[in-house]
């Protein structure tokens, strides 16, 4: 059933997949939503995507934000704490739940932009390396 009722501005995100995630958010709570501007076709592009849900639902879906903001702060705070302690797999109650597979994930994506920062400079030690020995 569509909304009723005129339609507000609630926030702009970047990209289709997150305006979708958060309208599937916004929908978990009951809040229908209304993506705007590059949100339709076959391919996620990463243009500006702006979300409206009814003028009735506009202040549940802020202070939907909100708490998730709040939470998102505090799951990295926790995590970060974690790591700090040396917490491993078999502690995940201090965490709560998902807080641990949120840091694990947060965790591979450092090793990943690790990985990526060492390849990098591996191709560049090559290319100075080639044009060195080109030159003689």
């Amino acid at each position: 059933m569509p909304p009723t009722g005129r339609m507000r501005h609630l926030t702009t995100v970047q990209g289709t997949f997150h305006g979708r995630l958060l309208a599937a958010r916004l929908g978990a709570a009951g809040v229908l939503a209304e993506l705007r501007g590059a949100s339709d076709g076959p391919y996620p592009f990463q243009g500006q995507v702006d979300i409206f849900v009814s003028e009735a639902d506009l202040d549940l879906a802020r202070e939907i934000l909100l708490a998730d903001a709040v939470d998102a702060a505090v799951d990295a705070d926790a995590i970060e704490a974690a790591y700090a302690h040396g917490l491993d797999e078999e502690e995940p109650a201090s965490l709560g739940p998902g807080r641990l597979e949120r840091g694990l994930i947060s965790h591979q994506r450092r090793i990943d932009r690790l990985g990526t920062v060492i390849t990098l400079a591996l191709v560049i030690t090559l290319i100075v390396v080639g044009l060195a020995v080109t030159a003689r």
